[in-house]
């Protein structure tokens, strides 16, 4: 009778056992469907959010391509001189639109890019163009990205051309026609896409 009772308690001891093991193997491979159906929900967010903020970019960048811009706005440098548009800026000048309350790091590396193409494209041909009430951090800003070209404060009439959309964009002015053209907004996740506007840019306007 004992001896039985050795034979069921072994087994029940073993039915235990694999009853914990599988259930232990059950739960890890959950564990692994959870982390991995999170891992796609995430990598399917970031799709999603990045699609979205493409949608966002070429709708801005189709409304202001085309724009009318007077030659005749005025604009301040660093030295908090006032001049003219025409006076600053010449045919086909490639100008970065941006603002001290964008995102630092996407300003900071497209105007590194800018700094590459200084010699092809050419200084004369760039030119900066910000909103900003302290002319300090405009001086601040260019001595600390060694930023050899011009950078210039808009006033509220430019202000409501050249409009802030919540992120710095390139274009290039045409003193001609008067318009912006080849509008294009950066993205920090792809700097290869700026490598190969800039490039663009200087191939169209910029090579004999």
């Amino acid at each position: 009778m004992k001896k039985i009772e050795y034979i069921l308690f072994g087994l029940f001891a073993v039915f235990l056992a694999l009853s914990t093991f599988y259930g232990y193997m059950q739960s890890q491979k959950m564990c692994e469907f959870r982390l991995f159906f999170n891992e796609l929900k995430q990598k399917s967010d970031n799709q999603i959010g990045r699609i979205e903020a493409l949608k966002e970019y070429r709708f801005n960048e189709v409304i202001l391509n085309g724009t009318k811009m007077s030659a005749d706005f005025n604009v301040v440098d660093i030295g908090e001189n006032k001049k003219k548009i025409s006076e600053v800026i010449s045919d086909n000048t490639l100008i970065l639109r941006y603002s001290e309350m964008h995102c630092e790091v996407c300003v900071d590396s497209i105007v590194k890019r800018l700094n590459v193409y200084k010699d092809s494209i050419g200084l004369q041909n760039i030119v900066l163009l910000t909103t900003s009430q302290n002319f300090g951090y405009m001086r601040r800003f260019k001595k600390i990205n060694r930023i050899p070209f011009g950078i210039y404060n808009i006033d509220e009439a430019l202000d409501s051309v050249l409009v802030d959309i919540g992120m710095p964009y390139l274009f290039v002015y045409s003193t001609i026609s008067k318009r912006i053209n080849n509008m294009f907004i950066p993205q920090k996740e792809d700097p290869q896409l700026t490598d190969e506007y800039l490039h663009s840019i200087l191939m169209k306007y910029y090579m004999d």
